[in-house]
């Protein structure tokens, strides 16, 4: 598998790095055919059984191997992880995944049922958008506070281009994951009137954690995403 990985970096056709700034949700991507991470991805077991986890493994060992290997010749030592945890937007960001976690695993908006009727069932008529919106929420949770404490961990102040570095680059998608979010809990909120003040303090608890994103990374906007922006 690692050999299968050096191959496909050499290979051309693939944008570089486009991965890296994706939101990770190939099923709804146009970019497939230019991505190494989902073209190595395509051996991946479709089950998420013993076949996944063995996939899995196989591929954290074979790209420790390559990046011992390529740090060992670069002579790199790789340094510490610094300590996020009492970073203010990290603390804000992390505490609202988690409270949109579980507000969604005990009020199961997409399988609300009342008495042996899926009282959802007239709401999907009625628009089209109230479902798809319930799978952006699920997707985009937890790679929020994922994309912001990458942002934050990368942050060089040092580097050449102060625009296109992977801190702005992880912010960018961040923020694009963030307007998703406000405008899905949004369509939640207008069929779910009966959760509208829940619904509402979250939509308030985004917009407070974009705004300071923005703030953290006031260039972030400005990133030139691989593909995506170009």
């Amino acid at each position: 598998m690692k050999d299968q990985m050096l191959v496909l970096a050499r290979e051309d056709g693939f944008i570089d790095s486009i991965f890296k700034y994706c939101d990770k949700w190939c099923e709804r991507c146009s970019f497939t055919s230019k991505c190494r991470h989902f073209a190595l991805s395509e051996n991946e077991s479709a089950t998420n059984g013993p076949e996944l986890w063995e996939y899995l493994e196989a591929v954290f060992k074979a790209t420790m191997l390559m990046l011992d290997e390529m740090t060992a010749k670069m002579g790199i030592d790789l340094p510490p992880e610094p300590d996020l945890l009492e970073h203010t937007l990290s603390k804000k960001v992390c505490e609202l995944s988690f409270d949109m976690h579980d507000w969604l695993k005990h009020n199961k908006p997409g399988e609300l049922i009342l008495k042996g009727v899926d009282i959802i069932h007239s709401v999907e008529t009625k628009n089209s958008r109230f479902k798809e919106s319930i799978e952006v929420i699920y997707w985009y949770n937890f790679f929020i506070s994922e994309k912001i404490v990458r942002a934050l961990r990368k942050v060089d102040k040092n580097v050449e281009n102060e625009i296109q570095n992977d801190s702005n680059g992880s912010a960018k998608i961040a923020l694009i994951a963030l307007d998703r979010l406000i405008a899905s809990w949004s369509v939640l909120m207008e069929n779910m009137m009966n959760h509208e003040d829940e619904i509402l303090k979250i939509l308030v608890s985004l917009a407070d954690v974009r705004k300071e994103t923005e703030t953290t990374f006031p260039l972030a906007g400005k990133f030139v995403r691989p593909g995506f922006d170009q």
